[in-house]
């Protein structure tokens, strides 16, 4: 599991990734544990390269229940990425970084 890996797998032609945050683990807070991510790290602006290490072991995609992943921001010079959840089923769900004409979706069950 490379949480980077699918994330390159995510872009666009010619999309290229600017800045990474992360966020807690699972839904933050209830006793879930996973110590990819250092605290000094956490919360901070990274460039990609910096970020990249931190992505190994876990995975954006998971089954349902608790979620299994970081949320994270993630800045591309196309868009803002994020993880989305849906009775625990995780993904990466995006809007584009500036306005333009697109048809809209509404993810989700």
């Amino acid at each position: 599991m490379n949480a980077y890996s699918e994330l390159l797998d995510e872009m666009e032609v010619g999309e290229e990734i600017e800045a990474i945050v992360f966020g807690d683990w699972g839904w933050g807070g209830y006793g879930e544990t996973f110590d990819a991510i250092p605290s000094v790290v956490k919360y901070k602006i990274l460039a990609p390269e910096d970020a990249a290490p931190y992505m190994e072991g876990w995975s954006f995609y998971g089954g349902y229940g608790s979620p299994d992943c970081y949320a994270v921001y993630v800045w591309t010079n196309k868009r803002v990425l994020w993880v989305t959840q849906y009775d625990g089923a995780t993904g990466l769900d995006s809007a584009h970084r500036n306005p333009i004409d697109c048809k809209p979706d509404m993810p989700g069950g």
